[in-house]
């Protein structure tokens, strides 16, 4: 690169520095069309093609959507990694997040900005259900008749799109306790519902799961993704779990525990509970052990899915595509 190019280079960064600055985060900020469109497009999918065999693949429909409604997603920490937001607030950082983007391409969007921030070294961003995702599993898991849905940890909607794409879905019920991600999911839900044209019913809880008590034999499915201990660290406020419960111990038997309890209470027989939930580094052990406490608890394992969650960079599989990181989605039959 010659000099001219490193000054022509350096001059854009601080210039795209100088207007973030003056702007802002980059949040996701969608126009009532685009929200409409986003919603549209959602709907019109054909999420019977996303469980392929014991595989639930992912695509990006309507993704935005949840970004849109949550914007403190971006200072939510990640185990001990940096968050978008730290970057994003650091010049030194920002500058050096900025030029390996440029380094791809001389035109930079907010989109482009984002995916820097997140992908920075030693940087992680929260993730959420893909919509089409939830919707086939409500698909696969609900009666044909259509049914009621308890999603105990709401987290910031994809399961609740996902619920106005499956017919099956005639009752929507979730519990949050986050006060920033319960104001998103009910501007989700009054803004979106009247869109989608559903007849559809859509309750909103502001607490714990580990709180809430379902009417007895109301649920044909209980399916979410619980938080994974203090992975993910949703706010700091007491009612989160990992503050609630600040040891494994105390987590699995508080926390977990009392949700499988009040999953039991609320399922009809042969209801399904339906759970993603997966090993981190700080918590190596969370699958193993959250099913030996529901082997305890008496419940059997049926089935065990497989969510498609990213493509492992660096990786190869027979066919010369990249590898894909995978979560368990493990099923229950109430007996």
């Amino acid at each position: 690169m010659r000099l001219a190019e490193f000054a022509e280079r350096d001059a854009c960064v601080e210039a795209l520095l100088a207007h973030y600055r003056a702007n802002g985060f980059p949040v996701y900020d969608l126009s009532l069309r685009e929200r409409a469109d986003r919603l549209a497009s959602l709907m019109a999918f054909d999420h019977s093609t996303i469980l392929k065999g014991s595989i639930i693949r992912q695509t990006m429909h309507a993704v935005s959507l949840v970004w849109h409604y949550n914007p403190h997603a971006w200072v939510i920490r990640c185990g001990n990694k940096r968050t978008p937001m730290d970057v994003f607030l650091d010049d030194g950082l920002f500058k050096k997040a900025i030029a390996k983007r440029l380094a791809l391409g001389s035109y930079l969007t907010d989109g482009g900005i984002r995916k820097a921030l997140s992908t920075f070294s030693g940087t992680q961003r929260v993730s959420t259900f893909r919509p089409t995702a939830a919707a086939s599993v409500y698909n696969e898991l609900l009666p044909a008749r259509g049914g009621t849905t308890w999603d105990c940890s709401a987290g910031f909607g994809g399961r609740l799109l996902g619920s106005l794409a499956c017919r099956r879905v005639r009752r929507y019920v979730a519990t949050e306790p986050s006060t920033a991600t319960m104001q998103g999911l009910e501007e989700m839900r009054d803004e979106l519902v009247p869109l989608s044209g559903r007849k559809i019913s859509i309750e909103l809880h502001h607490v714990g799961s580990e709180c809430f008590l379902p009417d007895r034999n109301s649920l044909d499915l209980v399916f979410s993704s619980p938080p994974y201990a203090d992975h993910e660290r949703y706010s700091d406020e007491p009612t989160q779990s990992y503050i609630k419960f600040p040891t494994r111990t105390a987590w699995m038997e508080g926390f977990l525990g009392c949700t499988l309890a009040s999953c039991r209470r609320g399922l009809k027989q042969g209801g399904i509970l339906a759970l993603n939930i997966a090993g981190v580094p700080s918590y190596p052990r969370l699958e193993t052990d959250f099913l030996a406490l529901a082997k305890r608890e008496g419940w059997r394992l049926q089935a065990t899915l497989r969510i498609e969650m990213s493509r492992m960079v660096g990786t190869r599989i027979h066919n010369g595509g990249s590898a894909v990181k995978t979560e368990p989605l493990f099923v229950f039959a109430k007996r």
